[in-house]
């Protein structure tokens, strides 16, 4: 995985699509929408309003890394 990005606007770029898909579904089933960019949909994109909290991005930031974290094992079982 990389890192895209300026400022607040990052993206993450997944291995696959449906790698980025998982992440996008397990997130909003977490309370957070995030998008997918990038030609094929292999990025997760992250761009919070400029007027957000520290304590609100870092919430947001939290669900994103279990999201990924469930969805990384997930995959890792899968192939084992």
């Amino acid at each position: 995985m990389t890192l895209r990005g300026c400022g607040l606007m990052q993206g993450i770029v997944m291995p696959s699509a449906e790698l980025a898909k998982k992440v996008s579904a397990q997130s909003f089933k977490r309370g957070l929408i995030i998008e997918l960019a990038g030609s094929n949909d292999e990025v997760v994109k992250c761009l919070p309003p400029l007027t957000i909290t520290e304590a609100t991005l870092g919430q947001g930031l939290d669900i994103l890394e279990a999201a990924m974290a469930a969805v990384i094992t997930a995959s890792s079982s899968a192939a084992a």
